[in-house]
């Protein structure tokens, strides 16, 4: 996963793409903010795409819970796929 700030600037993943191509998700955080720091969310999707075609994208805001349920989610499912794995590994 990749954190990134709306703070940061929509040319993030121009400027780092390794690790947006490393990533199994980007979790765009502080989107309170995104008016306030003019924040362009198109431009920065199509900068994730462009480096990441199909990378999963989820708007947060820990200030109004945003997107906090569908991370939790997410990091649900990922603890139980990987659980499953290591329960499947012979002794």
């Amino acid at each position: 996963m990749v954190l990134f700030s709306v703070t940061e600037g929509e040319d993030k993943p121009l400027k780092y793409p390794t690790i947006f191509n490393t990533a199994d998700l980007t979790l765009v955080t502080k989107i309170d903010l995104a008016e306030a720091v003019e924040f362009d969310r198109d431009l920065a999707y199509r900068n994730i795409r462009q480096v990441r075609p199909g990378l999963p994208i989820l708007d947060t805001s820990a200030r109004r819970g945003q997107g906090l349920e569908a991370w939790l989610e997410t990091l649900e499912e990922r603890r139980k796929a990987a659980s499953e794995r290591v329960s499947e590994v012979p002794a």
